[in-house]
């Protein structure tokens, strides 16, 4: 929460920590001997306004200071939080300003290096600081694991590198990768014929807005060449899903009401309309079918107030 008004203690040592002698010693002193050797203390500037924005404004300003990092202006920010009563929280506090910090840096210089913060906190309460500074220790019994995962090297599923074979052995997730996969081919064609067939494990399964959500995202992004060739694939895979053709009516009515007819009248207006005339028809029949609205307006792109007035 953005303090709306500085007690005495906080006043103070803002005040005090703004004069440059003072912050200059009291980092000379307090910072670990790797990191004040790498730094040039005559370059140490206070970070005010012009930096920080009104969400931290309250929190940070006169305490955020830049210097020369191993020779580079700017790189290095060194934090000093003022706490005068314990808080349990506050290594979370802590890891919370160096983001914001890291963000307004990204803005700021416009570039993709993110900035060396570190952080220190100056404590001057009645009672001593007992609790842990230890951001892992505010994950409980689940430290060590939180330690082992916690800002190490995300897990990037890369579905570029996994082998169409390995997509197809997977069942629910494996026709939307599939398909998320081949999006961008020339044609999207032949490994729709593959994923049909996952679609039609799911159909079974009665599980009829993952196909509706597959289809129309197919339709919309992707490149299909012989549109007669794909309803007709689809058509013959997808038997059983042929209630009052709700499959061949997303596909037929957004791409050739769409599409086709926005092509005959060769103006990208046209086409803008009759792409929209076909997903109000699309959603007026997922609806009366009982599909929930917000899953209608995933599928076909409206919003939910496009939505409201289909029935007014």
């Amino acid at each position: 929460m953005i303090k709306t008004r500085l007690c005495p203690h906080d006043r103070y040592i803002r005040s005090i920590m703004s004069k440059t002698d003072v912050v200059r010693e009291f980092f000379e002193n307090y910072l670990p001997n790797d990191i004040s050797k790498a730094i040039d203390f005559s370059s140490l500037e206070a970070q005010k306004d012009s930096f920080i924005d009104d969400k931290l404004k309250l929190q940070v300003a006169d305490l955020l200071y830049s210097v020369k990092f191993h020779g580079e202006p700017g790189y290095l920010y060194l934090l000093l939080e003022h706490a005068s009563t314990p808080d349990k929280l506050l290594p979370y506090r802590m890891l919370k300003y160096t983001i914001e910090i890291m963000d307004q840096h990204l803005k700021k210089t416009k570039e993709s290096k993110l900035p060396f913060i570190y952080p220190l906190i100056l404590y001057t309460g009645e009672k001593s600081f007992n609790y842990s500074t230890d951001l892992f220790d505010l994950f409980g019994k689940e430290r060590e694991f939180a330690r082992s995962v916690f800002l190490k090297p995300y897990h990037l599923v890369d579905l570029t590198k996994v082998p169409d074979e390995t997509l197809r052995e997977f069942y629910w997730f494996g026709a939307a990768a599939l398909i998320t996969k081949h999006i961008y081919d020339p044609d999207i064609l032949p490994i729709f014929k593959t994923v049909l067939e996952l679609l039609r494990r799911i159909e079974k399964e009665g599980d009829f807005d993952y196909i509706y959500l597959t289809l129309s995202y197919v339709v919309e992004a992707g490149e299909v060449k012989d549109r007669t060739k794909f309803e007709e694939t689809i058509q013959s895979t997808l038997s059983e899903t042929n209630e009052e053709k709700k499959i061949m009516t997303l596909a037929e009515i957004w791409m050739k009401e769409g599409y086709e007819k926005g092509k005959e009248k060769g103006i990208e207006q046209g086409m803008e309309k009759g792409i929209k005339k076909g997903k109000l028809a699309v959603a007026k029949i997922l609806l009366t079918k009982g599909m929930d609205r917000k899953t209608v307006s995933d599928t076909t792109g409206l919003s939910l107030d496009e939505l409201e007035k289909i029935f007014s």
